[in-house]
């Protein structure tokens, strides 16, 4: 018959219950550490909703003359019939081309809020395995196309170079990441430029090696987080204060100046006469 310890099984009873309390406690701290990250990135976010009530009250900041360098006849094709709905399908792109600018800024901010070792001077900079990374951000891939590509990866060239002088004493290592924030494909990946034949003059970036990251897998590189929806959990806890009232507003504002500038010039208020007024104006 085996001899049983009560006082080895009390240790034992002991030792897991404080092993459960331990793990309890982490899960505790894990939790209100996901809070405090997530409370930044709400109040990140409110603070890109006020931005945004500031440029729609501003009446400098879109005017109907910046409506009419739209393409008016593409409107057209597309089926827009009134000046009204020039003026909401042209505010939209207007609005649209400025959010992307201000966005990618704010997620470059709140990057370096959450990250770890992660600065945002201007360009974002983080220390990974004690190498310096300066990152170029885009908010997805088609934000650049073949022209404009090589001259992103050649102003990344450049900030390495730079910061490389500033870290020479240091001996740290300087490296480049070309991170794009939006992609169903998870990609981390060291590339290295090869320009073709006929690519003169991208010729000085032959060779350059840079470290290629996307969706998944540069947010979990840089904030152990796997995407924004990972951050962002619930939409309701951003502060948009009067931002949907300004909008309504501008907009309303932009209506009454299209029919008024169209009025004072003889014209209707068809897609038409919005496209004789911009040979006018």
């Amino acid at each position: 018959m085996a001899y049983e310890n009560p006082e080895s099984e009390r240790v034992c009873a002991v030792a897991d219950y404080n092993e459960s309390l331990d793990e309890r406690a982490s899960h505790s701290q894990r939790l209100e550490d996901v809070r405090d990250v997530q409370e930044k990135v709400y109040d990140l976010l409110g603070d890109f909703a006020a931005a945004r009530t500031r440029y729609y009250t501003d009446p400098a900041k879109v005017r109907v003359r910046d409506l009419l360098h739209k393409d008016v006849v593409m409107y057209a094709a597309r089926g827009i019939l009134t000046a009204d709905e020039f003026v909401e399908e042209a505010f939209r792109a207007k609005e649209s081309s400025s959010e992307e600018t201000v966005m990618g800024n704010k997620w470059q901010q709140i990057i370096a809020a959450i990250s770890d070792d992660t600065l945002d001077t201007g360009d974002l900079c983080t220390e990974r395995d004690g190498d310096l990374y300066v990152c170029e951000l885009k908010s997805q891939a088609n934000t650049t196309n073949s022209s404009s590509f090589p001259q992103e990866l050649r102003e990344l060239k450049d900030k390495c170079e730079q910061m490389s002088r500033f870290k020479r004493a240091s001996g740290q290592q300087v490296l480049p990441a070309f991170c794009v924030l939006r992609d169903k494909r998870s990609a981390d990946e060291w590339r290295t430029y090869k320009a073709n034949e006929r690519d003169l003059a991208n010729r000085d970036l032959e060779g350059f090696r840079y470290r290629y990251l996307k969706g998944k897998a540069f947010w979990l590189w840089l904030t152990g987080y796997d995407s924004i929806e990972g951050l962002v959990e619930d939409t309701s806890k951003i502060e948009t204060g009067d931002v949907r009232h300004a909008r309504e507003h501008c907009l309303n504002r932009l209506k009454s100046e299209m029919a008024k500038l169209l009025r004072e010039h003889g014209l209707g208020d068809g897609i038409n006469d919005v496209l004789k007024l911009k040979g006018l104006v």
